[in-house]
C-alpha cells in the first residue's frame, strides 16, 4: 500500500483550520433580529436618556450572545445543538422585549436574561475553567439584573447599569491566570472543607479531580466576531434601503444620501474586516488577549449599530434639516469608531507619526461636525464622514493601500492575557 508524504506545514494548518458550522450560523440568526430592534430602539430616542438605556441593553444582548459564541468555540462538533436552540429562544424573548422596554415587557427581558445568565454557567463540564470569558463561571452582574424586578423605573435602569458595569469591569481586569488562580483557590478550599466533614474519603475523591483550562480558537472566534459586525452592518444596508422606499418622491438629494450613507457602510467593512481582525480596525492577529478583543468588539458593535440608526434617519431628511440628536449620533458614533481604531492600533504599537496624522484627526473632525455642521446639507455631512473613513482605509497602519495585495502575514505568538 502507498503511503502520502505528510502535508506540509501551511497545507496542514489549512485542513486545520476551522469555520463556523451550521448550527453557530443557524444561532447567530437571532442576532438579525435583536439587532433590528436595538437599532430602531436608538433611533426612535437618540437622545442622552435613550441611548443610555440602549447601550445598556445592546451590552447585555451581547454579554449573552457572547457568552454562547464562546461556548460554541470551545466545545467545537461537541456543542450541543438544544443549548444553542435554548439560548435562541431566551435572546429572541430579549430582542421582542426591547420595543416595550420602558413599559410591562421590562420583565420579560431581565428574566430572560438572568435566565440566560444562569444557564450559560451551568453548560461547561465540571472542572473545566474558560480562561478567555471570565463571565463564563462569575454570575455576580446578574444579580442587580434580578434585584430590578422588584424595582420601579429610573431605578431599574441604574440597576441593569450596574451589572453591565460589574460584567466590563470583570472582563477588564481577569485574566486568564487569575481566573485559573481562581478556581485553584476555590478547588483547594472546597478539599479543606470535605476533609474536615468526611476525612479521607473526600481525598480519595479529590485526587481524581483536576482542574482543565480551557481556551479559545483565536481563528474560529474571530471569524464569529466578524461575522457578527456583517449582521450589523446588514442592518445599515437595511436602514438606508427601507429609508428610501419610504419616500414618495426621490431626487437627486435622494440619491446623494444614500449613496453616501452607503459608502459610509463600505468603508467602515474595509477599515474592520479588510484591515483589521474580527471586525475590529487595525487589529493583527494573537497580538491582544482575546478578553480584551471580545470588550472592543463589543464596544465597535453597539456603536455600529448606533450609527446605522442615524444612516437610516439621515436618508429620510435627505432634503431638508438633519435633526440635531441626530446628526451628533451619527458623528459621535463616526468619532467612536475611529477612537476604537486608535485605541486598537495603541495595543499592537502604532508608531506616533500615524497617531498624530491619521488617528487622531479621524477623531476630532466628526466631533467638529457634530459641533458645527448645523447648516450642513444632509448629503454632504454624510460624504464628509466617508471621507474620514477613507482616510483611514489610505493609511491603516501596518496594511497595504487598497489597490495593493496584502502579505502573507506569519503566524504570531499567542500574547499574554
Amino acid at each position: 500500500m502507498s503511503q502520502t508524504a505528510a502535508p506540509s506545514g501551511d497545507a496542514a494548518a489549512h485542513e486545520s483550520e476551522r469555520h463556523a458550522t451550521w448550527k453557530e450560523l443557524f444561532f447567530d440568526l437571532v442576532v438579525v433580529a435583536g439587532i433590528a430592534q436595538l437599532a430602531h430602539l436608538a433611533q426612535d430616542d437618540p437622545g442622552t436618556h435613550g441611548l443610555g438605556l440602549y447601550s445598556v441593553l445592546f451590552l447585555a444582548f451581547w454579554i449573552t450572545w457572547a457568552g454562547f459564541a464562546v461556548y460554541g468555540d470551545i466545545a467545537g462538533d461537541d456543542a450541543r445543538t438544544p443549548v444553542l436552540l435554548f439560548a435562541m429562544v431566551g435572546l429572541a424573548v430579549m430582542a421582542a422585549s426591547v420595543p416595550q422596554i420602558r413599559g410591562p415587557h421590562a420583565t420579560a427581558f431581565v428574566i430572560a436574561y438572568v435566565a440566560l445568565r444562569w444557564f450559560a454557567s451551568g453548560i461547561w463540564q465540571r472542572g473545566k475553567v474558560v480562561l478567555d470569558w471570565p463571565l463564563a463561571q462569575q454570575g455576580l452582574g446578574a444579580v442587580p439584573w434580578l434585584v430590578s424586578l422588584w424595582v420601579d423605573a429610573p431605578g431599574r435602569y441604574w440597576l441593569w447599569a450596574a451589572g453591565i458595569a460589574i460584567d466590563l469591569t470583570t472582563l477588564l481586569l481577569s485574566s486568564a491566570e487569575l481566573t485559573l488562580k481562581g478556581a485553584q483557590e476555590r478547588l483547594a478550599r472546597g478539599r479543606d472543607g470535605r476533609k474536615g466533614r468526611d476525612g479521607s474519603r473526600g481525598r480519595d475523591r479529590d485526587a481524581v479531580f483536576v482542574l482543565q483550562p480551557a481556551r479559545t480558537d483565536d481563528a474560529h472566534l474571530s471569524e464569529r466576531l466578524g461575522l457578527f459586525v456583517i449582521i450589523v452592518l446588514g442592518e445599515g444596508v437595511i436602514q438606508i434601503i427601507d429609508a428610501v422606499a419610504g419616500l414618495e418622491t426621490w431626487t437627486p438629494s435622494t440619491a446623494v444620501t444614500a449613496l453616501g450613507a452607503f459608502a459610509v457602510l463600505a468603508l467602515v467593512w474595509a477599515v474592520g474586516l479588510q484591515y483589521g481582525v474580527a471586525g475590529i480596525p487595525n487589529l493583527r492577529a494573537a497580538t491582544v488577549a482575546p478578553r480584551i478583543v471580545l470588550l472592543l468588539h463589543a464596544a465597535l458593535t453597539g456603536t455600529l449599530a448606533a450609527l446605522a440608526a442615524a444612516l437610516g434617519v439621515a436618508v429620510e431628511h435627505h432634503d431638508e434639516a438633519l435633526p440635531l440628536e441626530t446628526r451628533v449620533l451619527m458623528c459621535a458614533a463616526v468619532a467612536a469608531y475611529c477612537t476604537i481604531g486608535v485605541v486598537t492600533a495603541v495595543l499592537v504599537g502604532t508608531n506616533v507619526r500615524w497617531m498624530l496624522g491619521w488617528g487622531l484627526p479621524s477623531i476630532v473632525v466628526p466631533i467638529l461636525l457634530a459641533v458645527l455642521g448645523t447648516n450642513l446639507r444632509v448629503g454632504l455631512l454624510v460624504w464628509l464622514l466617508a471621507a474620514v473613513l477613507f482616510w483611514l482605509v489610505l493609511h491603516s497602519p501596518g496594511r497595504p493601500t487598497p489597490w495593493e495585495r496584502p502579505p502573507r502575514e506569519r503566524a504570531a505568538k499567542r500574547p499574554a492575557p
